[in-house]
């Protein structure tokens, strides 16, 4: 005796839920709280954030009355108005807070929140395009690696290491590694489900698994170099009040 099947768009609301309910506003919550020191910006605006939760939230609620056309329009809605609150492409007010991390991070950061639009864009052409199960596939890999992994390797890598007994992270050049690694191996995916599972071009089907190895290589580095990183021995003090997220924020 079988599993019950999920109906496909119970799935599909499940997924948003999990994805644009919760891990999206996790994501702007510690960026309004990290991103102003990390990045130079200016304080993040509240009142605009919660703004932007709103109209997410009200999405979702769309999305289960069946209501896709408005949820996904919402969703892009939203994540314009968190980038806004944000500020994350003004110019910066500060030089960016990179001490032990790599002089890229600020443009990953800002790239993680272009895969967000990215992801509710497809989700728009998803909702009005019949058969569009590659594009819906395309906007979830946009979500969840172009943005949320992609965020939690950049800033993992700038916080985890100070909050794992004050330390700085073993390698930069590993961490520019993992995050090219995975935005290439996310823009090969994302164009592969679009071009193969609509019939586009046959040939992006080998793009599949390659897309796979590259984004599984990225994990793997993210992985070693956060081992090596918990291995080694606390750097010096003096360093650490200059890395330490703490202490730049006071």
């Amino acid at each position: 005796m079988g599993f019950p099947e999920v109906p496909p768009n119970l799935d599909q609301n499940l997924l948003v839920l999990q994805t644009w309910g919760f891990l999206v506003p996790f994501v702007w919550g510690f960026s309004a709280k990290w991103l102003p020191v990390f990045l130079g910006l200016q304080p993040a605006r509240g009142k605009i954030i919660l703004a932007g939760i709103g109209i997410n939230t009200a999405s979702i609620g769309a999305a289960f009355v069946g209501w896709t056309r408005f949820a996904v329009l919402g969703f892009v809605t939203s994540a314009v108005v968190a980038i806004v609150a944000l500020g994350l492409f003004r110019h910066s007010e500060k030089a960016p807070k990179l001490n032990g991390v790599h002089f890229s991070l600020p443009f990953f950061v800002r790239l993680s929140y272009v895969w967000a639009l990215v992801a509710g864009l497809l989700g728009v052409w998803a909702a009005s395009a019949d058969n569009a199960h590659g594009i819906w596939g395309a906007s979830r890999h946009a979500l969840t690696v172009g943005f949320l992994s992609t965020m939690v390797f950049a800033i993992g890598q700038r916080v985890l290491p100070a909050f794992s007994g004050m330390k700085l992270l073993f390698s930069t050049k590993l961490m520019f590694a993992t995050l090219f690694l995975l935005t290439l191996g996310c823009a090969l995916r994302v164009t592969a489900e679009v071009l193969a599972y609509q019939g586009f071009r046959y040939s992006a089907w080998s793009w599949l698994p390659v897309s796979a190895l590259i984004e599984l290589t990225a994990v793997s580095l993210f992985a070693i170099n956060l081992i090596l990183t918990f291995a080694s021995k606390p750097d010096a003090p003096n360093r650490l009040l200059s890395f330490c997220p703490v202490q730049q924020q006071s």
